[in-house]
C-alpha cells in the first residue's frame, strides 16, 4: 500500500517543515503493516524523520528531500543511545533521516535528497598539497556546528538504499552501524570537494553487505569500513563478509579507508572499480585512535583502475593490530605522491599480495618545500612485512618528474619475495 506525503499535509514549497508530515506518513504505514511512504515531485524541506520497520520511503522522479538549515529541527544528540558526535571535527549527532533498530526498511527512487551543505560550511582554506587539494571548508558555526551523518541506519536488519541521489551533505552521507543484510545500489552522492567529513558511504560493525553500480564523488572518504562498536548495544560485531563492486569513485581524502575502532574487519571483496581522484587510494590503518585497535584480516581489491592519486598506499598495523591475508591484484595507479606500508614495533603484516600492480608516477611540477617534503622521497617503501609476495609490481615514470625521487622501491625488515617487478634504480 502506499502513503502519499500530500494526503497529510506535506507542501512542496521548499520553505514549510514538512517533517511532521512525513512522519505521520510513515507512521500510519507502519502502524498497517508496512508498504510504501511516496515523496512525490516537488522540493520538500524538512528535519529529522525516522523510518520504522516495514518501510519504503520512495523519492519520485523529480522529488527533493531538502535539509532544513536550522539545527532546532534536527533531532536532539541523546535522542538514542547509540548516537554520537564528534567536536573535533565540528560536526554533532542530528541527522536528517534515522532507522534505529528497523528491519525490512528501504530508501528508494530516483529523486534527491539535498544536505543544504552550503548553509553550514565556511570558505575554504587552503590545505596540503595532496589532501584537500582544493582546499578545506569546516563549519561556519564554530558552537552549534553542523548535522552530522545525513542518513543513519542503526542496528537494523534487511536494508535496501537504491537509485536515488544524495548531494549537498553536511557529514557522512550514508551510515549502517551494526546492520545485517543490507544492500546499497545504483546510489549517486554528490559533495563538493572542500567539504570536510562528507564520506560517501560508511559501513561500520555490519556483516553480509553488497554495494554496487554507485558513483560517488565527495570531499572526504569515498568508501570508509569501520570497527566501531563502542556506541552499540552489542559490543563484539566484526565488520565482515562485505562486497563493493562496479563503482566509481573520487575523493578528496581516501578513495577506501578500512579501519577504525576497535573490533574486527575481515573477509571484504573489492572490485571492478574505477576512482577518478583521491589524496590517498587504499587507506588501511589499524590504529586510527590512540589505544584503540582495528585488526584487518583477508581483504581483496582487484581490477581497479585508479587516476589524479595522491598516494597508492597509506598502510599501517601494529601488534594489536595486524594485518592479515590482503590481496591487491590487477590494479593500476596514477600517482603523485610517495606511498608507505609500515607495522611498528614488529612484523605485523603477514602475506600481503600484490600481483599485477602498477604505480605510474605523475609529474606535480614545481613543489614548495614543504610540499616537496609532504610528498616524499620514496615512490613505495615498505617495512615490517612477512610472508609476502610481489608478483609483476611495476613502478614507472619517476625518472621523469621536476623534482628527482631517491628512490622508487625500499623495503627494511621484510621477509618478501619478489618476482617479475620493475623498480627502477634512480641513484
Amino acid at each position: 500500500m502506499s502513503y502519499n506525503i500530500l494526503d497529510f499535509g506535506a507542501k512542496n514549497d521548499g520553505v514549510t517543515n514538512n517533517a511532521t508530515a512525513i512522519q505521520a506518513a510513515i507512521d500510519c504505514c507502519h502502524q498497517n503493516g508496512g508498504g510504501m511512504v511516496l515523496v512525490p515531485s516537488g522540493q520538500f524541506l524538512t528535519g529529522t524523520i525516522w523510518l520504522k520497520s516495514h518501510v519504503e520511503l520512495h523519492l519520485s522522479h523529480g522529488a527533493v528531500l531538502l535539509a532544513s538549515g536550522n539545527m532546532q529541527d534536527y533531532n536532539a544528540v541523546d535522542a538514542y543511545p547509540q548516537n554520537f558526535s564528534y567536536p573535533e571535527e565540528e560536526w554533532v549527532g542530528k541527522h536528517l533521516i534515522i532507522a534505529l533498530g528497523c528491519e525490512n526498511v528501504a530508501i528508494t527512487g530516483s529523486g534527491i535528497i539535498d544536505g543544504s551543505g552550503h548553509l553550514f560550511y565556511d570558505k575554504p582554506e587552503k590545505h596540503w598539497r595532496f589532501l584537500w587539494a582544493d582546499g578545506l571548508s569546516l563549519s561556519k558555526d564554530k558552537q552549534a556546528l553542523r548535522p552530522g551523518q545525513l542518513i543513519c541506519f542503526v542496528e537494523c536488519t534487511h536494508v535496501r538504499v537504491q537509485d536515488f541521489r544524495i548531494q549537498n551533505a553536511t557529514c557522512w552521507c550514508c551510515f549502517f552501524h551494526g546492520c545485517d543484510y543490507v544492500q546499497v545500489r545504483g546510489v549517486r552522492i554528490f559533495n563538493d570537494s572542500t567539504y570536510a567529513n562528507t564520506d560517501g558511504i560508511d559501513i561500520d560493525c555490519c556483516r553480509f553487505v553488497t554495494v554496487s553500480d554507485c558513483i560517488i564523488d565527495t570531499g572526504d572518504d569515498a568508501i570508509a569500513i569501520r570497527g566501531n562498536a563502542r556506541p552499540l548495544n552489542r559490543k563484539d560485531l566484526p565488520c565482515a563478509h562485505i562486497t563493493v563492486t562496479n563503482c566509481v569513485l573520487g575523493s578528496s581524502s581516501s578513495a577506501f579507508r578500512i579501519g577504525v575502532g576497535d573490533q574486527k574487519i575481515e573477509h571484504l571483496r573489492i572490485s571492478n572499480i574505477t576512482v577518478t581522484r583521491a589524496a590517498t587510494a587504499f587507506n588501511l590503518l589499524t590504529n586510527y585512535f590512540p589505544q584503540c585497535y582495528t585488526p584487518l584480516s583477508n581483504i581483496t581489491f582487484s581490477n581497479i583502475s585508479l587516476t589524479n592519486v595522491g598516494r597508492a598506499f597509506e598502510m599501517a598495523a601494529s601488534a594489536e593490530g595486524p594485518i592479515i591475508h590482503i590481496t591487491f591484484e590487477n590494479i593500476s595507479c596514477e600517482c603523485f605522491a610517495g606511498a608507505w606500508i609500515t607495522s611498528y614495533g614488529g612484523k605485523h603484516i603477514r602475506a600481503l599480495h600484490l600481483e599485477n600492480f602498477r604505480i605510474a608516477v605523475k609529474d606535480c611540477g614545481e613543489l614548495s618545500a614543504s610540499e616537496a617534503q609532504e610528498r616524499g622521497t620514496c615512490v613505495l617503501r615498505v617495512g615490517g612485512i612477512t610472508d609476502s609476495t610481489l608478483n609483476s609490481v611495476r613502478i614507472d615514470g619517476c625518472e621523469d618528474t621536476h623534482i628527482p625521487w631517491d628512490n622508487a622501491f625500499v623495503a627494511t625488515d621484510c621477509d618478501l619475495s619478489c618476482e617479475r617487478c620493475h623498480f627502477p634504480t634512480l641513484s
